[in-house]
């Protein structure tokens, strides 16, 4: 039925209204508009919207509330701040309002607006849930809840937009390391050519975990033992000439095999190193054991350091202060002669895997980097 204005008819149509449940007029404008009649009606503009019709339903009027649909088929409901009443027969379609709650026939999806409770389903439909949120870096935020059903389907809740993930506190601080900061110790197998040392330095450059001209101070010294206090003066010298070595690359006990056959000695004279790196705040050490020699002249001192091998390698896993990270060569060697030209020295070849090698575990250990 058409909307017709209260004028000179106007008492036809409020005595219509009175008498009849299924003849009501509404108006187009104004603060409350009226009821539609028998058939579809529409609701007017306005601060409230029309209620429809109870024959077949109108559709509401939109306004700052949405009007009511017909009983009998159920109309749509309004549009605005808060959706219409949708129909209780067949039920109306649900209202539309973002961010606020709206009520209508037939069970509604609810979208989530702004972080407010979504649409509600009609007739027992459940309540969409709240867009989650959060505060904390790195926590994804909560999903909204969908709503219960009570007879209805459930509204849906759609899901908080996830945060953003929180930073590590204990990331490997990298590009802060000098040259002064990093001793390399040993005998020949580091110092005959010191390829070893360039090569973990060419490393470090490439990484920008060395300045371009800096370079490591490098003591090592062909000949030299563990005991007699002749590799452990290398570490003193570097302390003397740096102030802090915050980390040294070593190997040692080869010579105390070689010459002396002495094992146990370069044990005992380590022992007395890392606690005397401890006093002067020394952080990571990278101590790398030699590969097996090659040649039946070695045999005894293969001996030697596969004796060694296993306690040296005992005493650095233990240590606390400073931090102590093993490096056995052998696998690295293994199958590569080309390695070695005398049998225990490093050729050009086995310099750079070595250099190599080491640098790998500098990295995993975020040493010096």
């Amino acid at each position: 039925m058409r909307s017709t204005r209260f004028t000179l008819i106007g008492g036809l149509c409020m005595a219509g209204a009175s008498s009849l449940a299924l003849g009501a007029c509404m108006d187009d404008g104004g603060t409350v508009d009226g009821t539609g009649g028998g058939g579809p009606a529409s609701g007017g503009s306005g601060t409230m919207g029309g209620t429809g019709g109870s024959a077949q339903g109108g559709s509401s009027g939109s306004g700052t509330q949405g009007g009511t649909g017909g009983s009998a088929q159920g109309g749509s409901s309004g549009s605005g701040t808060q959706g219409g009443t949708g129909g209780s027969a067949q039920g109306g379609s649900a209202g539309s309002a973002a961010g606020t709650m709206s009520k209508g026939g037939a069970a509604g999806t609810g979208v989530a607006g702004s972080g407010v409770m979504a649409g509600a389903g009609g007739s027992g439909a459940g309540a969409g849930g709240a867009a989650g949120s959060t505060s904390m870096g790195g926590m994804g935020n909560t999903a909204g809840m969908a709503g219960r059903a009570n007879g209805g389907a459930a509204g849906t809740g759609m899901a908080g937009t996830t945060g953003m993930a929180g930073s590590s506190s204990g990331d490997c601080v990298k590009g802060q390391t000098k040259g002064k900061d990093v001793a390399v110790i040993g005998e020949s197998f580091i110092a005959a050519t010191h390829q070893i040392t360039q090569e973990i330095e060419a490393q470090a450059k490439a990484a920008g975990a060395l300045p371009q001209s800096d370079k490591y101070v490098d003591n090592s010294v062909s000949g030299t033992t563990l005991a007699n206090n002749q590799i452990p003066s290398q570490y003193d010298k570097a302390v003397s000439s740096s102030g802090t070595i915050k980390y040294v690359l070593m190997d040692g006990g080869g010579n105390d095999c070689l010459i002396n056959n002495n094992g146990d000695a370069a044990l005992t004279a380590a022992m007395t190193l890392f606690t005397n790196m401890a006093s002067h705040n020394t952080e990571k050490i990278v101590y790398f054991f030699y590969p097996d020699p090659i040649g039946n002249n070695f045999a005894s001192l293969k001996s030697c350091l596969d004796a060694l091998r296993p306690k040296m390698k005992a005493l650095c896993d233990g240590l606390t202060a400073p931090k102590c990270y093993w490096l056995d060569l052998r696998d690295t060697w293994a199958g590569h002669n080309e390695y070695t030209s005398d049998g225990i020295h490093p050729t050009a070849e086995g310099s750079k895997a070595t250099g190599d090698k080491i640098w790998e575990t500098m990295k995993a250990n975020c040493v010096a980097q």
